[in-house]
C-alpha cells in the first residue's frame, strides 16, 4: 500500500518528521543538509531524531509557518514560484513515521531516513567544503594558518569531539536496537570508502537482515579500482543474502574538466570517469550523481550532463543538486537576475524527461534558476569571491585566472 506524509499544512516537510544527519565527528544532528544543527552527547544520543529544535520546528510546520535556521532556502525557491526540496520529497511515499498513523499531529517520531557522517576522514579538498568533512582541509588550515579578510573567514571550525568514540559506541547500539525501522541509511564522509569506519558498517550490514532497506553510499570515487570492486562485490552479497532490499551508490561530481579539478581539488577525472563507467555498467546498483552548484561550476554543467546522458543509454541515472548555502561567495546568486541564463538554457535542454524522478529534478533546477531570476548583484559577496580565490591558490599552487578567465572582467573593482 502506497502512503504518502499526510500532514497537508502550506510548510510542513516530509524531512522534518522522516530525516536525520548524524555528525559523529563534532556530535551534532541535522533534519536536512540546509538547518542548522543539535548538539549530541553520549546521555541525550538516543533522541537525536527528537531534539528540542526538530520538535519546535515540527510544530512551527504544524501552524504552517517556516522555521528559521535553514528551512529559508526552500521559502526562497518557493516564493518565486519555483519548486523546492521540501514540495519534492512530499511525493516521495513510503517513508510516513508510524506514530502518525495514529495521531498527525505527533511531533516525537521514528525516522525512517538515517544519514551518518562516519568521521572526517578524506582525500580531497572541495572548495565549498569545511574541516568537518575533510580530513584534508583540516590538516591544510592548519599548514596555512588562519585567513581574515572583512568577513570572509578561512580557518577549522570544528574539532573532533573528545567523546567521538562513544558517539560512534552510541550510535551502532542505537542501530542495533532500531534498524528494523529504518527504510533508508545513508554513509558520508569525508569519503566512505576511505575511512576504516566504513568497515565497521560493512560488518553491521552483513551480520543484520533489513530486506527493506535501501542503502545509499555517496562517494567521491577516488579510490583504486580493485579497492572498489572490493567494495561492490560485498555490497553485491548483501543483496543476494537479503541482508538489504536495495544499494544506492550516489557519486559526487559538480561540473566538467579544468573547472572540476579546482573546485573538488583532489579529483582525478580520468580516474573519476572510469571508476564511474565501472559502476554504471553494474546494473543492480541503482546509480545517481550529486552536485554542489556553485558560481564556479555553471559553465561546464552542461558538459558533464552531456557525459551523464551518454551512460545514459541503457540504464537510468539519477541526479539530485544543490546550491552551496554554507559561503554565500560560491552561490550563483551573487551575479544577479539572469547573468547565467545561457548556461541554465544548456542545462534544462540537456536534462532529460522520461522517468518521474527525472522531471522532477528538472522542475528544481527550473526552481533555482526562477528563484536566482529574482536577486540583485551582490558587489559585496563578489569581492568576497575574489579574496577568497586568491588565498585558495596561495594553500594549493593554483591560478583561478587561467581556470575560469571570464571571471576576471567581474573583480575589475576590486582592488
Amino acid at each position: 500500500m502506497t502512503k504518502y506524509f499526510p500532514i497537508k499544512t502550506d510548510t510542513a516537510c516530509q524531512l522534518k518528521w522522516t530525516w536525520s544527519t548524524i555528525h559523529l565527528y563534532t556530535g551534532e544532528t541535522s533534519s536536512c543538509h540546509r538547518v542548522n544543527t543539535s548538539k549530541l552527547n553520549e546521555t541525550n544520543f538516543a533522541q537525536f531524531h527528537n531534539t528540542d529544535k526538530k520538535i519546535a520546528d515540527r510544530k512551527l510546520m504544524l501552524d504552517g509557518k517556516w522555521p528559521t535556521g535553514g528551512c529559508e532556502y526552500c521559502k526562497n525557491i518557493e516564493t518565486a514560484g519555483g519548486k523546492s526540496d521540501r514540495q519534492f520529497q512530499l511525493e516521495i511515499p513510503n517513508l510516513v513515521p508510524p506514530e502518525l498513523d495514529a495521531d498527525l499531529a505527533a511531533v516525537s517520531v521514528t525516522p525512517r531516513i538515517v544519514e551518518v557522517y562516519l568521521d572526517n576522514v578524506c582525500n580531497m579538498s572541495c572548495i565549498y567544503c569545511e574541516d568537518k568533512f575533510s580530513s584534508k582541509i583540516y590538516q591544510e588550515n592548519i599548514k596555512h594558518g588562519n585567513y581574515a579578510h572583512n568577513n570572509l573567514e578561512i580557518k577549522n571550525i570544528s574539532t573532533k569531539q573528545d567523546n567521538f568514540d562513544q558517539l560512534s559506541a552510541e550510535f551502532w547500539k542505537w542501530m542495533h536496537s532500531n534498524y528494523q525501522t529504518l527504510r533508508r541509511f545513508h554513509v558520508l564522509g569525508g569519503e566512505p570508502f576511505y575511512q576504516s569506519q566504513f568497515e565497521t558498517c560493512l560488518e553491521f550490514l552483513e551480520s543484520h537482515n533489513n530486506p527493506n532497506l535501501e542503502f545509499n553510499v555517496i562517494s567521491n570515487l577516488k579510490i583504486s579500482r580493485t579497492r572498489l570492486e572490493q567494495f561492490i562485490h560485498r555490497i553485491k552479497n548483501l543483496l543476494k543474502r537479503r541482508k538489504i532490499a536495495r544499494f544506492d551508490l550516489t557519486c559526487s561530481i559538480d561540473c566538467w574538466g579544468d573547472e572540476q579539478e579546482y573546485i573538488r581539488h583532489g579529483i582525478d577525472m580520468e580516474q573519476w570517469q572510469q571508476n564511474f563507467e565501472y559502476v554504471s555498467a553494474q546494473k543492480w546498483i541503482t546509480l545517481n550523481i550529486n552536485q554542489t552548484i556553485t558560481v564556479l561550476g555553471m559553465k561546464t554543467i552542461p558538459s558533464l550532463l552531456q557525459y551523464v546522458n551518454s551512460c545514459r543509454a541503457d540504464r537510468e541515472i539519477g541526479h539530485y543538486f544543490m546550491a552551496c548555502v554554507n559561503r554565500p561567495y560560491l552561490n550563483p546568486a551573487i551575479m544577479g537576475a539572469g547573468y547565467f541564463d545561457k548556461e541554465f538554457e544548456e542545462i534544462l535542454k540537456s536534462m532529460p524527461e522520461q522517468s518521474w524522478q527525472q522531471k522532477q529534478v528538472r522542475s528544481l533546477m527550473q526552481g533555482m534558476q526562477a528563484h536566482l531570476s529574482t536577486g540583485q548583484r551582490n558587489d559585496k559577496e563578489i569581492e568576497n569571491l575574489f579574496y577568497f580565490l586568491n588565498e585558495i591558490d596561495r594553500r594549493r599552487g593554483l591560478d583561478w585566472k587561467q581556470t575560469f578567465p571570464w571571471l576576471v572582467k567581474e573583480f575589475k573593482n576590486v582592488v
